[in-house]
């Protein structure tokens, strides 16, 4: 027979457990229910949405604002895919987001919608509208490893052609050509070095010199400077005009019959002076004959005085009894 306090624990324990069925229903339903959401679509072209299950995520950025409610064939053109989201309402979608694929395991294979792009400026979708598919993961990276598979190819096949014989025993020529310049490029800076320190002094020297002979050559430009500022001002005064003027007056006073024979009177004086300074040479070359004997006669006096003298210094005598 059931007591009455096992009727009480029946009832309690019925009551607990449908309050907790309650709460979970809430949660999983409820929650749903009261939550209000904008819808939109993603059409794919002819991409995989293997790993993108209902229930997946959709991410703003990281942030989660949504989830995947429905992935169908497009029935107008079954290469598409679409896909259908929910997004918590008011959560700005604007026209230029893009809608990206991205793992969110790469160990699980699991993919999720990844919603980037967008600017304040840029007007807001209206629920109901479709959002841009972004290019697919695989399919760049299938096109980039392409790329990269034929620069590799372009790569071993020049490697192929450097390595070859022929490039080998031209690269091996070029080293040894590269040492011997090495060698005579050392052998030039030996000498230089040498020749600078043997020089030094004598290239200090020239420093020193040229230094001077700027300072020099600046005195001098001053100096011409100055001389064409006071030809510019003596030009300026009309001096120069009037000695141009003199001169020219001189010039035609010049253009006379007297200075003509001013001229040939001097003409005459020239050849006269020219026959007197011939006369006087020819009477110089008579006289030196006779100026060489005087000479040699002087100087053969001068030699008997000096005898005389030193006679006279040994024997004073010699003035009052002569000598024999």
């Amino acid at each position: 027979m059931v007591t009455r306090s096992q009727k009480i624990r029946v009832i309690v324990l019925i009551s607990i457990v449908s309050i907790i069925f309650l709460y979970v229903m809430f949660l999983l339903v409820g929650k749903k229910i009261l939550t209000k959401e904008d819808t939109y679509y993603i059409k794919l072209q002819k991409q995989s949405v293997s790993g993108l299950n209902i229930g997946a995520d959709v991410k703003y950025y990281g942030i989660n604002i949504g989830k995947v409610i429905d992935i169908a064939i497009n029935e107008e053109k079954i290469s598409d895919i679409i896909v259908t989201i929910a997004i918590k309402e008011d959560t700005p979608i604007k026209s230029t987001t893009v809608a990206n694929l991205p793992y969110q395991s790469i160990a699980t294979g699991l993919k999720q919608i990844e919603i980037t792009g967008g600017a304040n400026k840029d007007p807001n979708l209206e629920p109901g509208s479709y959002i841009k598919a972004g290019e697919d993961m695989f399919e760049s990276i299938s096109g980039k490893a392409e790329i990269i598979s034929e620069k590799i190819e372009i790569l071993l096949n020049n490697l192929i052609k450097v390595t070859s014989d022929e490039n080998r025993n031209k690269f091996f020529n070029l080293i040894s050509q590269v040492e011997e310049d090495a060698r005579t490029l050392d052998t030039l800076l030996t000498f230089t070095q040498d020749f600078v320190s043997y020089n030094k002094e004598s290239f200090t020297s020239l420093i020193k010199n040229s230094d001077k002979m700027i300072k020099e050559l600046t005195i001098s430009t001053r100096s011409f400077n100055k001389l064409i500022f006071n030809t510019n001002k003596l030009m300026a005064s009309g001096n120069v005009d009037e000695a141009v003027k003199n001169i020219k007056e001189i010039t035609e006073k010049l253009n006379t019959k007297e200075f003509t024979e001013l001229i040939r009177s001097t003409e005459k004086l020239i050849g006269s002076s020219q026959e007197t300074v011939e006369h006087f040479d020819r009477t110089f070359l008579q006289g030196r004959s006779n100026l060489l004997k005087s000479v040699e006669l002087f100087k053969e006096a001068l030699e008997n005085i000096n005898e005389f003298a030193i006679l006279l210094k040994d024997n004073p005598d010699i003035l009052i009894k002569g000598k024999d």
